[in-house]
């Protein structure tokens, strides 16, 4: 979630508020160490009712915010503003069964996440995998640990917890801070924080601005920035299957047998337009199946440039959802743009249509905050506590463990937008609107 404020924030926020950083993970690990061995000695300061209260009044704000929620922003929304909820209950009745309860969800929580990681790092063998995995399994093995046999354990379980999050996040932030260290004039956060190769390695560090250019900036311009997106349910050329989740991200199987796997592309007018595609089509039948998915480099194919939408489109179908920004840096999207363009290769899960997009995205969303940023305290502090920041986060980092498809670039794209382009209406005023069009509608 940090990098992507600092990617929205630009190079200048992030040189000149470096060091906050590195105090702020130090916080955080600290707190967290004490947090966690006060758990341990059977004697507990930390203030678990407060806790529970602040934690109950987070959910009821996320549960209010999801009703205006778009698409998939709003199950996650829901689920996330249920589950505080139903945890902060668990808190606040703090009994030998509520602490087990939560015990239970928590550990479940984790080892659902652990082994999930666990298998898609397996599978996918995407570049630091083994890192990943690791991860994963550290996971798994704190999950175990929820589930102790003490009675006693039970009743620190939301302290050991608070601990490890915050010793994990203290950790994660220090190591931000090191790499924004880094940052050097004429450098972007974009190139500084994408994966190592994202770009050809020789020519990675061409990628950094011109040395008059302190730092990339954004600007509205005249024509917005439009990521268009195919999903798998919207390109099938007959009725699909109805399969929810797996249709909306994986792919989509009509009344016919046939298998839509979705697109993406990136336009920036007046000739900018980013859609990559096999040069050649991809066996894609069962017997391929698990040997395609590695995104190793026995897995590379040719890849294709498509030129222009007009042109895509004709051939196929026009795009079934568009995500317009009017607010971007041009040039960092064009330096971009001119390395990615010279690597033409094809992986179906690390570099495909929508790992270009969300990139291409990410290049040219740098520093879109700027000025915002550089107004006050108080418009970071309300951008990081925006909810869209946080689904972001979590979308990036699913796909970053797995692999970027089509609907979670749709859902990462949607999400950048609403953080960009607030809307400036408070949620509780939308809310409150709804519920009297609701109301209006009934009565009607």
């Amino acid at each position: 979630m940090i990098q992507i404020a600092l990617l929205l924030f630009g190079a200048n926020f992030v040189r000149r508020n470096a060091y906050l950083l590195g105090v702020l993970g130090l916080l955080w690990l600290v707190a967290g160490l004490v947090i966690f061995i006060d758990a341990l000695d059977g004697v507990r300061y930390f203030p678990l009712v407060l806790f529970g209260v602040l934690l109950l009044i987070e959910s009821v704000i996320t549960l209010s915010v999801a009703a205006s929620g778009i698409g998939a922003q709003k199950a996650v929304l829901y689920f996330k503003g249920g589950g505080f909820f139903l945890i902060s209950l668990l808190i606040l009745v703090n009994d030998t069964i509520s602490n087990i309860l939560l015990a239970i969800i928590l550990g479940m929580a984790y080892f659902v996440m652990g082994t999930l990681q666990m298998a898609s790092a397996w599978l996918v063998r995407f570049p630091n995998w083994r890192t990943a995995f690791g991860f994963g399994l550290a996971k798994v093995v704190f999950a175990i640990v929820m589930f102790g046999p003490y009675p006693s354990h039970y009743s620190a379980t939301i302290s050991v917890f608070m601990g490890v999050i915050l010793i994990t996040g203290g950790i994660v932030t220090l190591n931000v801070f090191l790499r924004a260290r880094q940052l050097k004039d004429g450098t972007s956060v974009f190139e500084l924080f994408m994966p190592s190769d994202v770009l050809p390695k020789i020519r990675r560090m061409q990628l950094a601005l011109p040395e008059k250019d302190s730092a990339p900036t954004a600007q509205v311009q005249s024509e917005p920035l439009t990521v268009h997106v195919w999903t798998p349910e919207g390109s099938s050329k007959n009725a699909p299957v109805r399969r929810p989740v797996i249709n909306r991200y994986i792919a989509a199987v009509d009344v016919n047998g046939v298998i839509s796997t979705g697109h993406a592309a990136l336009e920036m007018l007046p000739q900018t337009y980013i859609s990559l595609y096999p040069a050649a089509d991809i066996d894609r039948s069962p017997s391929e199946f698990f040997r395609i998915l590695k995104a190793t480099g026995e897995n590379d194919v040719a890849g294709l440039f498509q030129p222009d939408y007009a042109t895509e489109s004709k051939a196929w179908c026009p795009s079934n959802w568009q995500v317009k920004f009017h607010a971007y840096n041009r040039d960092g999207l064009l330096h971009f743009w001119q390395e990615y363009r010279q690597h033409e290769v094809y992986n179906l899960t690390y570099r495909n249509c929508s790992s270009s997009v969300s990139y291409a995205l990410e290049a040219a969303l740098d520093g879109a905050l700027h000025d915002r940023a550089s107004r006050s305290w108080t418009e970071v502090l309300r951008v990081m506590l925006m909810p869209e920041l946080w689904i972001a986060a979590q979308i990036r980092k699913r796909a970053t463990t797995m692999a970027w498809t089509p609907g979670l670039t749709l859902d990462y794209a949607r999400a950048l937008c609403a953080i960009v382009h607030p809307v400036s209406t408070p949620w509780f005023s939308r809310l409150l609107r709804v519920s009297k069009a609701s109301n209006v509608s009934v009565s009607g």
